[in-house]
C-alpha cells in the first residue's frame, strides 16, 4: 500500500485529499515521529521517521493527524480479505503488504491485467492506492513494488536485474538497515550492483556477519525464496502478528503504539475463534539483524487486550536494547485453549467481581456496536480483526472484465 496510514486517514476524511498531511502521535507537543506522510507532503522533505518539529519547519502548513490504529486494522482486514478472493496463497508481510502466488491463477500474459484489476479495485472500493511488483521471487517482487510509487505496476525479471536493480543505491535495498548501510558504504559498496559483484564474499561475511552477508549477496544477484507462507499468521498452536519497519525505528512511543495495534488485532483473532492463551511472547528485531524475544506464562488464560498489552509493555521495557533501532516487532499468543475449557485458578489477590465487571462492560460495548453496525463505541483503543480470514470461493471474474 502507498503511505498506508495517511491513505486510511484520507479515505475516512475525503476533505484531506490533495493536502499535505502526516500521521504522527503526540502531535501537540511536536515530539512525535512521523509514521506516514502523504505524497503531497513529500516534495517539502517530509517523510516517515522524521520528528514532527522538523517536518513542520520544512512544511509549516502540514496537517498533522493523530493515528487511528483501529481504523488501520479494519482497512488491513479489508485488504487481505480482498486479495484472498484472488488466491488462497497469500503471505502477509505486514499490516499493509503481502505476497501473492498467482502461478495457478492466470497465464503469464494475463499478469499485468490482473495487477491493474487489483490496483483499480482497491482504489475504487477502499480508496487505497497501492503499488504492485511482479517478479519470480519475493525479494525481487518487493524491490519492484518500490520502484514506481504511487500506483505503480513494475515487472522485474531475473534477466533485467543488471539493468533495473543493480544501478539502485544500496540504501534502497530491502534488508539493508542503517548500521549495515554505513558498513557497506565504508567498504566502497554504493549500489546494489557493486554488492552483487563484490569479489570477496568471505570478507563480507566477516564484517557484517555470515547470515546477513549471504542473504544480501544472494538477493543482490536476484536469488531469493518464492515460497509463500500462507500459515504465517494462522498457526493452530499459536496466534501471532508482526510489523516490519521500512526504516530504523528509534521512537519509544511509536514502538508501544505498534505493540498496542498488534496486540489488539491478535486478541480479536483469539476472540473470533473463542480462544484464550497461557503464554505470550514479544519479539524484537534490530537493524543489526539481531533477534531477541521474551515470554511470560500466566496462571489463568486470557484474551483480554488490555491485560495482554500491559504484559507486552512490561516485557518491552525489561529487555529492549535502546542502543539499536528496531526493524520488526512481533507478538504471539501460545498454549491456546478453547475459552469454554478454562479452569480458573484463583490466587488470594484475584478479584472475581472486578473481572466479571470488565467482562460485562466489554459485552455491552460489543452489543451496542453490533446494533449500530460499526465501531461506534470503544474502550481506550479500538481493535480490528486482521489477517485470519478464510475464503472458500476465489473470484476470477476479473478475466471477463479485461
Amino acid at each position: 500500500m502507498n503511505c498506508f496510514f495517511a491513505s486510511c486517514e484520507i479515505a475516512q476524511n475525503p476533505a484531506l485529499k490533495g493536502k499535505k498531511i502526516a500521521v504522527a502521535p503526540n502531535a501537540k507537543d511536536r515530539r512525535g515521529i512521523i509514521l506516514a506522510a502523504s505524497y503531497e507532503a513529500r516534495p517539502y522533505g517530509v517523510h516517515s521517521a522524521m520528528r514532527v518539529s522538523d517536518a513542520l519547519r520544512k512544511c509549516p502548513d502540514l496537517i498533522i493527524v493523530e493515528p487511528s490504529m483501529g481504523i488501520y486494522g479494519e482497512y488491513s482486514r479489508k485488504f487481505f480479505e480482498y486479495v484472498l478472493k484472488i488466491t488462497p496463497l497469500v503471505e502477509p508481510a505486514s499490516i499493509d503488504e503481502g505476497y501473492l502466488d498467482i502461478t495457478d491463477v492466470c497465464k503469464p500474459e494475463e499478469v499485468v491485467d490482473l495487477a491493474k484489476k487489483i490496483q483499480t479495485d482497491l482504489l475504487e472500493q477502499f480508496k487505497l492506492p497501492c503499488s504492485i511488483g511482479i517478479a519470480p521471487n519475493k525479494f525481487l517482487a518487493k524491490m519492484a513494488s518500490e520502484m514506481k510509487k504511487p500506483l505503480g505496476i513494475t515487472i522485474l525479471r531475473k534477466r533485467e536485474i543488471a539493468e533495473k536493480l543493480w544501478p539502485m543505491p544500496i540504501k534502497s535495498m530491502f534488508g539493508v538497515g542503517k548500521k549495515t548501510l554505513t558498513t557497506l558504504l565504508t567498504m566502497g559498496i554504493k549500489t546494489i550492483g557493486e554488492l552483487a559483484n563484490y569479489d570477496n564474499v568471505d570478507l563480507l561475511k566477516e564484517i557484517i556477519g555470515e547470515t546477513n552477508a549471504l542473504s544480501l549477496y544472494s538477493h543482490a544477484n536476484g536469488i531469493g525464496s518464492n515460497e509463500v507462507d500462507i500459515n504465517r499468521f494462522n498457526d493452530v498452536s499459536s496466534i501471532s502478528n508482526s510489523q516490519t519497519f521500512d526504516h530504523d525505528e528509534y521512537d519509544l512511543s511509536n514502538m508501544k503504539l505498534i505493540i498496542k495495534l498488534l496486540t489488539n488485532t491478535m486478541c480479536h483473532r483469539m476472540e473470533k475463534h473463542s480462544l484464550k492463551a497461557y503464554n505470550f511472547t514479544l519479539q524484537l528485531k534490530y537493524n543489526n539483524f539481531k533477534v531477541t524475544s521474551k515470554s511470560i506464562t500466566i496462571m489463568n488464560p486470557t484474551s483480554d487486550s488490555r491485560r495482554i498489552y500491559k504484559m507486552f509493555e512490561n516485557l518491552f521495557e525489561e529487555f529492549y536494547d535502546d542502543a539499536f533501532p528496531l526493524r520488526l516487532i512481533g507478538v504471539s499468543a501460545g498454549k491456546l485453549i478453547e475459552a469454554n475449557d478454562e479452569i480458573k485458578q484463583l490466587s488470594i489477590f484475584d478479584s472475581l467481581d472486578e473481572e466479571q465487571k470488565d467482562h460485562e462492560i466489554d459485552n455491552l460495548i460489543k452489543s451496542i456496536n453490533s446494533d449500530l453496525g460499526g465501531l461506534a463505541l470503544k474502550r481506550g483503543v479500538s481493535s480490528s480483526e486482521h489477517h485470519n480470514i478464510r475464503v472458500d470461493k476465489f473470484d476470477k471474474s476479473w478475466r471477463d472484465k479485461k
